[in-house]
């Protein structure tokens, strides 16, 4: 009793030091956050030229736009890259002074000068579909509260990008608009796509050299450098990684689990009062189609067109499942069919209205065409009296389909009804052409999938070699060793969602997020195995992922080091450093076509017909050979693929210069726009103060 009157007297104490604590975590919360974010609000996913974009906005920009998008991490990018062009063209635009008013963008929803945004996501049969873009307009002319708030929304996010798009127009227009073509450059695209050329050529293959005859060195990257001085400049910090994948596969003893797991169900299946409640029920698939011979699993295609309906077929192995089959019917399917229809918006209303009719027209006392033309809410079809025209048939069913195709008569009438549209179908015509055979079956299955046992070996084959291997070195020591492969990544950005071969997606994230976390330094070995989940949906692991960071490429000019942690830069060095070996080796047969051929063990082909436009993947080549006259042989040229010689065994054929050369005059500004209009945007993005913290929240 002492010690509580002591703390009541001394109370202030305890609040005092309650406050101090509580004021402590609120504290080191923000730090932590600070920290994490690496900017002042951590509702800042990034900025441009000091414009900042909220993750509020981006989220609800994706949400809305990209809401049908399987690949999030594709959405998002797509996103980020809407609003770094969107800042830039906003700051651009109000330099300028340009901008796009009220009656501009009604007339870029809906007049006449609709934006290439309208045109694309609202397509009709002939261009845009103006009855539904009419719908809108007077939907939100008449009454927009009676419009779905998530429209609403996703409308208003559309009117920014048909801004965006808009003022980006001008201000392309602006720069084209200056754009001329002179006569020179005119001549220049007539002879270049005229001009024609036979030559005789030989090409080594940079195989034919083996890496340890052509060593490269660091001069080697240097003199790379100075010929190609902002080629491989780093607009962001990137990091290579090297990874070994153990994957998972089942073992005989899975594909047994898998294989009793069905044979449980046979005589369920056999048995059962109503076969497709009881697959579906199951897992199974059933969707009321009459499948055709291509339709069916290539294993069992000609037993189900063949044995009886009911007869229960399997287990029997497809592929990497084990599956059981049930015969429910088989007819003649026709090819296609006619309909028509009237579809109303479904309502307790539209209902009792579609009733009616129904009883109208099996009485007799109305033609269908006549009803379609005055109640179809499909107006497209109603002003031809309901007429679908001729519709294929599907390869998978759905309830129009699997009526209109296996269960309606032709003159027949009925209904349809889903959350959304209720229908009266009228079968008016079948086309038999190819009088194939379909069967309706239903089929249960079960995937041979790795069991947990088989997992856990897999797995544990990757914490020993993590336990073996704590550095870079130790880790290509270890490969070899025990004849792994190792695979190299491309360049990684901190964002990126995709290492090499492995798909795309959260679990590869995370080995990104690794790459790039402060903790992780160069020569590091990854001391957690990163987990795959199966692609396919199952609940297994499919693979097990160790990680090794190679080299780390910061920000700014390309230096040797760059090079080096550049796969295709690598290569190309090493081409150059092969092609200096084979150029060496030619000395002795120099000018000999045949003689150089012999000794490398290749042949020598020619090409007909070749004009500068075609230069494709060898431009360097083609080049050459139009620089040569008749008969002569090049020197050794440094092509991609390998190293050429070259000898017209022709001269050039050359058409009379025309007169008028408009159309080439237009050709080559049409050239030269295009490239503007693609380059215009990615010199403003290397010029922009982009900031980037979207691998902050993500």
């Amino acid at each position: 009793m002492a010690l509580i009157g002591s703390i009541r007297k001394r109370g202030w104490i305890l609040i005092v030091l309650m406050t101090l604590a509580l004021g402590g975590f609120i504290l080191m919360d923000i730090m932590q956050n600070t920290s994490n974010y690496a900017a002042g609000d951590v509702n800042t996913l990034g900025k441009v030229n000091d414009m900042e974009i909220k993750r509020s906005e981006f989220d609800t920009y994706q949400a809305l736009i990209y809401s049908k998008q399987e690949n999030s991490y594709q959405a998002r990018e797509q996103s980020w890259n809407y609003f770094v062009e969107n800042a830039m063209i906003k700051q651009e635009a109000e330099k300028l002074g340009l901008g796009v008013d009220r009656e501009e963008l009604r007339d870029l929803e809906f007049g006449d000068n609709l934006s290439p945004i309208i045109v694309q996501r609202y397509k009709g049969d002939a261009g845009p579909d103006r009855n539904y873009l009419n719908s809108v307009k007077n939907a939100i002319d008449g009454n927009a509260q009676s419009l779905q708030p998530e429209f609403l929304a996703s409308w208003a996010e559309q009117e920014k990008e048909i801004i965006k798009q808009r003022l980006e127009d001008k201000i392309m227009a602006m720069v084209t608009k200056g754009l001329y073509a002179p006569k020179w450059q005119a001549e220049s695209v007539f002879r270049e796509s005229t001009q024609r050329l036979d030559f005789r050529y030989v090409r080594i293959p940079y195989d034919k050299v083996k890496d340890e005859e052509a060593a490269v060195t660091d001069a080697d990257y240097q003199a790379f450098l100075k010929d190609n001085p902002h080629l491989y400049d780093q607009m962001e910090e990137t990091r290579v990684i090297n990874y070994l994948s153990f994957d998972v596969a089942p073992t005989s003893g899975d594909s047994t689990v898998a294989y009793d797991a069905v044979s449980k169900l046979v005589e369920g299946l056999r048995t059962a009062a109503n076969d497709s409640i009881y697959v579906v029920g199951k897992g199974g698939i059933f969707d009321g189609s009459y499948k055709l011979k291509s339709e069916l699993p290539a294993a069992m295609a000609d037993t189900l067109l063949k044995l009886p309906a009911g007869t229960l077929i399997g287990p029997y192995v497809d592929g990497s499942t084990w599956n059981i089959a049930k015969i429910i019917d088989r007819k003649q399917v026709p090819d296609s069919v006619r309909v028509s229809h009237i579809a109303v918006q479904a309502s307790a209303e539209s209902e009792r209205r579609i009733d009616s009719l129904l009883t109208v027209l099996n009485a007799g006392k109305a033609r269908f065409d006549s009803l379609a033309v005055k109640f179809s809410q499909d107006t497209k079809s109603a002003e031809k009296g309901g007429d679908l025209g001729w519709i294929p048939r599907p390869p998978e069913g759905n309830e129009l389909a699997n009526l209109i195709f296996y269960k309606a008569e032709e003159g027949k009438y009925y209904k349809l009804k889903n959350a959304q549209v209720i229908q009266l179908v009228m079968v008016t015509g079948k086309k038999f052409i190819n009088n194939n055979t379909g069967v309706k079956a239903v089929f249960l299955s079960k995937r041979i999938e790795p069991g947990k046992n088989t997992q856990l070996v897999v797995k544990d084959r990757a914490v020993a070699f993590i336990q073996q291997a704590k550095t870079l070195e130790e880790f290509t020591a270890q490969a070899k060793q025990q004849n792994f492969q190792v695979m190299t990544s491309s360049p990684l950005k901190s964002t990126d969602y995709n290492v090499g071969v492995l798909p795309g997606g959260d679990d590869t994230r995370e080995i990104v997020r690794w790459a790039f976390d402060a903790k992780t330094k160069l020569n590091n070995v990854s001391q957690q195995v990163f987990v795959f989940r199966d692609p396919a949906g199952g609940y297994f692991d499919s693979k097990y992922v160790v990680a090794a960071l190679k080299s780390i490429s910061p920000k700014g000019p390309a230096t040797v080091a760059i090079l080096k942690a550049t796969p295709e830069a690598e290569q190309k060095v090493k081409s150059l450093k092969k092609a200096e070996v084979i150029k060496s080796k030619m000395l002795q047969n120099a000018g000999d076509l045949a003689g150089i051929a012999s000794t490398w063990g290749v042949s020598v082909d020619t090409a007909r017909g070749t004009s500068i436009a075609q230069g494709g993947s060898e431009p360097r080549v083609v080049g050459t050979a139009f620089s040569l006259a008749k008969d002569a042989v090049s020197a050794p040229v440094a092509g991609n693929s390998g190293v050429y010689i070259l000898s017209p065994i022709a001269d050039k054929l050359e058409q009379q210069m025309p007169a008028d050369l408009t159309m080439f005059r237009r050709q080559a500004y049409t050239s030269a726009a295009s490239m503007m209009r693609i380059n215009l945007m990615n010199s403003m993005k290397k010029s922009a103060k982009v900031e980037d913290f979207r691998s902050k929240f993500y």
